[in-house]
């Protein structure tokens, strides 16, 4: 039987990368006007979030970066509770007191983001040892990073710890080939490849096209299933950011770049249906209408 997606499951996946894509440009819009801080959006590496969550099951748990919204929402995170925390709202999953970057839900398996680069990795150590040798269950953890924390030495700490002890932990390297505006031959040998890094532990490792959804499911799946069994794996999933690295940050890169990545976008051509987009509308509205963690916690 194939391992490519039923087609029926198609739909769910790029309805959610389409959730993502508007809910982030209409939080562009507020980021515009003052009313939001300078977030860090996932425009065009959806695909990846999207296809490794569908993959874990609700008993997994994820870490992730500083790029939240994606994962928050693939993981199966509620719009409400995601604007309120991003807008600095009490009605957010951590009270409006977190913000993007240090998002937490325990509910849905989200259990922490992290701003510094690389933070993520030795974090998800702990939480894969806890469910090995304390809770002794088979969830897993899937840890998403850049492909510039590869060259963090809390990559090369969290990567031997798991190799040893053989955690059940899915390292997702999302390869966009920036660090903020810097190019990689600023942070990696240019004899290095990014799986590499990976082999040097002896953990099995598979770069993949990180902007087809189908294709990141299915790889997904494979190895969560062996670092279940087995201990640690990795996808290397290549991609394009096509934003910004952050809301005040102009990009560096030219307009021929950034035509060439655009060709890529998962979502090319993919109109947002107008549930979507009334969806979004009703939530950010409720949200700025909310107090702010200020309000609420000085009151």
């Amino acid at each position: 039987m194939s391992n490519r997606l039923h087609s029926n499951m198609l739909p769910d996946l790029q309805r959610s990368m389409l959730v993502i894509r508007h809910l982030e440009t209409e939080l562009q819009k507020l980021c515009d006007q003052g009313l939001a801080g300078d977030l860090h959006f996932n425009r065009g590496q959806e695909a990846i979030a999207v296809g490794v969550c569908s993959a874990l099951r609700a008993s997994d748990r994820i870490v992730t970066h500083h790029r939240t919204i994606a994962h928050y929402i693939a993981k199966g995170g509620d719009l409400d509770s995601l604007v309120g925390e991003v807008l600095n709202r009490k009605t957010g999953c951590n009270r409006g007191l977190a913000g993007e970057m240090h998002l937490s839900n325990q509910a849905i398996g989200y259990d922490f983001s992290f701003q510094l680069v690389g933070t993520c990795i030795p974090v998800a150590d702990g939480i894969a040892w806890a469910h090995k040798y304390h809770h002794k269950d088979d969830a897993i953890v899937a840890c998403f990073f850049g492909d510039s924390a590869t060259a963090n030495g809390q990559f090369h700490e969290g990567l031997n710890i798991a190799a040893i002890h053989k955690l059940p932990i899915l390292f997702v390297c999302e390869d966009n080939h920036r660090a903020g505006n810097i190019t990689p031959e600023y942070y990696t040998p240019e004899q290095i490849q990014t799986t590499d890094r990976f082999h040097a532990f002896g953990i099995p490792v598979r770069r993949v096209d990180g902007n087809d959804v189908d294709e990141v499911r299915v790889q997904a799946a494979e190895f969560a299933a062996h670092a279940r069994l087995y201990g640690p794996c990795a996808l290397v999933c290549d991609t394009e950011r096509l934003c910004w690295h952050k809301q005040g940050q102009r990009d560096a890169r030219t307009a021929e770049e950034l035509a060439a990545a655009s060709r890529r976008d998962p979502l090319l051509g993919v109109e947002i249906p107008d549930d979507i987009k009334q969806s979004v509308y009703h939530v950010i509205t409720r949200a700025l209408a909310a107090e702010t963690a200020e309000e609420w916690s000085n009151g």
